[in-house]
């Protein structure tokens, strides 16, 4: 499992001018004693993405036109 793993590449951060590993396995065992997923800091992580535009929400109708009542 190693091998494939490690056949996935590398992925190479501009922003640390390092390498990190594309496929990792960690076990549980691994986890409890403390290692970590070998990754660019969050803040370069975070700001990978474009965000998505903020949805225009339209006014409710009021109920007397909702009901033809107006």
């Amino acid at each position: 499992m190693s091998q494939i793993a490690a056949s996935a590449g590398q992925y190479h951060s501009d922003g640390w001018n390092r390498d990190y590993p594309r496929l990792q396995i960690i076990t549980v065992a691994e986890l409890l004693d403390g290692r970590q997923v070998e990754m660019p800091p969050i803040r370069q992580v975070s700001t990978t993405f474009r965000k998505a535009p903020k949805a225009r929400v339209e006014p409710v109708a009021q109920a007397t036109e909702l009901f033809g009542l107006g």
